[in-house]
């Protein structure tokens, strides 16, 4: 009898375990504060573009992870304890929209399609950069 239990306990985790997490947005986030959801978002982005550079030994790894810190300084300043959860979330599902931009931009066959996901990734990063500068 004990193996059903523990079937049945493993079926119940695979199937909650399979379900995707819904993208959180804008509309339906409790987090108010805009400036909080922006720097989310850059965190997320920049985390993206920290790993892929890593993954292509580019040479300005470096500049990134400072602004990748930079970032997360200013995410961690404007952060309520109790919303923890939730600017994870936003800096996670930024982080693999970001990382699909930057691998449709790099392994894409098509050099249009390649050549928009670079110009997409280009703009949200110089946006993030204008944060930190501003």
């Amino acid at each position: 009898m004990r193996w059903l239990s523990v079937i049945t306990a493993a079926l119940v985790i695979s199937l909650t375990a399979a379900q995707p997490v819904p993208a959180l947005t804008a509309r339906d986030s409790s987090l108010s504060d805009p400036l909080l959801r922006d720097f989310a978002y850059c965190a997320g982005r920049f985390s993206a573009e920290l790993e892929f550079s890593w993954m292509f030994a580019e040479e300005d790894s470096d500049r990134i992870a400072r602004e990748r810190l930079a970032m997360i300084s200013l995410l961690e300043a404007v952060s309520p304890v109790d919303e923890g959860a939730q600017v994870l979330h936003l800096r996670l599902v930024a982080k693999f929209a970001h990382s699909e931009l930057l691998t449709r931009m790099r392994f894409n066959s098509r050099p249009e399609e390649a050549a928009i996901a670079r110009q997409r990734a280009e703009v949200e990063i110089a946006q993030c950069r204008a944060l930190i500068l501003s």
